[in-house]
């Protein structure tokens, strides 16, 4: 179906090669798990199958990619429609139609189909994934993981006989994953060849009958799922976490976060409903949900980034909507979810250094023990703009972890995020906590939240629904949900 020869890509602007001699070929049929470290060139790969490199995508590329025996230089992209689709990694950068519905018929109407095939496949769509409530939807007023089964919606009506999927599993709750495997499965048994790009390994692993591990833009491993675990624990694709000791009970410092019987709507929408809660001092609590539960509507009340519309938010005593910025700077740091909503200076360090002089310590010892800290050493120069979903990440994390607030909140942190920044990111936690940061983790990475967190608190339909004390809870809670 498509075969890579001796195939060398460096991005326009850059001097390292993303992807560095690689020879692949995929066949008909196939289920393949493409993983590796964050930036080894796994999205690069993602984006050749897909034909944006190098019809889209600006660089130096060398060796021959064919589809069907057809060299792709030589395809148009409309060639790539009917034949191969790609979800992109960032949900946000594949949608911008107006609603849901026309968001997936854009590429059945650009295929010429008749309107009622195109009605058909929206609905044949909309129901494998069960987003038909968000068909008139804005996508831009979705969550994240809406978003994701949107995009992945669009993509599937295309029909197409290579899927490509990158971090499909990102901001998905456990009934979103459990479906998109079912879907996956049955896509592949009925003759589509499907390529799943994944960090979050144990999701898929078990489904594919072949992996490939990259790293550095090279392919370490191509072989059986079983034979390819030596390759992952080799680059610690799988976190192995601590651990650290949890209470019996939430900590019982002073209280820091106050938020009482607090909603909001939006469009006629209910998004949170009398939610009241007390988070103390040096606690670690993760916000755990389904898609669109309104978890991160919740956590944008807490700088100020949302105004009550009825209840009140309190941090340290302080009416959250009624400080400076400046002020809730130091109080609250946030990560947003996707961390290009973050961004706006030029290069990673600039990033960090903004919250170093918020902080009082923008120094150059304190710059470098960041940087290597979140994994940043190498990219301190480059755009954050230009770098790996996994990397941007990582970047935004370190630039809020910079200012040193007294709450930081990490919206889906684990996202593109490899093995070995989990285990880092899991030890960077406990280390606020026992200096007495309180530390909020929005996220459907369920063995990441047990791993981390004193106390969860599960959201539904905007309400706290239940609470619960160890890593204990959150698994018997994730084992009731999915069954």
């Amino acid at each position: 179906m498509i075969e890579l020869k001796n195939v060398s890509f460096c991005y326009s602007g850059s001097v390292d090669f993303a992807l560095k001699d690689i020879d692949i070929h995929i066949g008909r049929g196939e289920y393949v798990l493409v993983c590796g470290g964050s930036g080894s060139g796994k999205s690069t790969l993602a984006y050749l199958l897909a034909g944006l490199i190098p019809h889209f995508i600006d660089g130096e590329l060398s060796g021959s990619v064919c589809y069907d025996g057809a060299e792709t230089r030589s395809l148009k992209m409309a060639d790539f429609l009917p034949r191969v689709g790609l979800v992109f990694q960032n949900s946000d950068a594949q949608l911008f139609n107006g609603s849901v519905e026309a968001e997936i018929a854009f590429g059945l109407e650009s295929m010429g189909l008749s309107p009622g095939v195109v009605e058909e496949r929206i609905i044949g769509a909309a129901k494998k994934l069960r987003i038909e409530s968000l068909l008139g939807r804005s996508p831009t007023h979705l969550s994240g993981g809406e978003k994701r089964l949107v995009s992945i919606a669009s993509v599937l009506a295309l029909g197409p006989k290579l899927l490509v999927l990158d971090e499909p599993f990102s901001n998905l709750d456990w009934e979103g994953c459990a479906r998109l495997k079912t879907i996956l499965r049955e896509l592949n048994e009925a003759g589509a060849a499907v390529v799943v790009v994944e960090q979050r390994l144990r999701e898929i692993i078990k489904d594919v009958e072949r992996s490939i591990v990259m790293e550095a833009g090279a392919v370490l491993f191509d072989g059986e799922p079983d034979q390819a675990k030596g390759a992952m624990k080799e680059l610690r694709l799988l976190p192995r976490y601590r651990r650290r000791d949890m209470p019996g009970s939430p900590r019982k410092g002073s209280e820091v976060v106050s938020i009482k019987g607090l909603s909001y709507s939006r469009a006629g929408m209910e998004i949170l409903r009398g939610v009241s809660l007390e988070i103390m001092e040096g606690e670690v609590v993760a916000v755990i949900g389904k898609n669109g539960a309104g978890k991160t509507t919740l956590i944008k009340h807490l700088n100020g980034l949302m105004r009550p519309q009825e209840g009140k938010v309190r941090i340290e005593g302080f009416a959250a909507s009624g400080q400076s910025p400046l002020k809730m700077a130091g109080l609250v740091g946030v990560s947003f979810q996707n961390p290009n909503d973050q961004f706006f200076k030029n290069t990673v360090e600039e990033e960090i250094r903004v919250g170093l002089r918020l902080s009082g310590r923008d120094r150059p010892e304190r710059l470098h023990e960041i940087s290597i800290l979140f994994g940043l050493e190498g990219l301190l120069e480059r755009s954050p703009h230009l770098l790996s979903e996994g990397q941007k990440k990582r970047t935004a994390i370190a630039s809020i972890f910079a200012v040193e607030p007294r709450v930081l909140v990490l919206d889906e942190p684990t996202t593109g995020q490899d093995g070995r920044f989990l285990e880092a990111l899991e030890d960077i936690i406990s280390r606020l906590a026992e200096s007495g940061h309180t530390v909020i983790v929005v996220t459907h990475d369920l063995e990441f939240a047990s791993a981390i967190a004193d106390r969860w608190v599960m959201i539904e339909h905007g309400a706290v629904i239940k609470e619960g004390c160890g890593p204990e809870g959150i698994e018997n809670e994730f084992f009731h949900q999915a069954a």
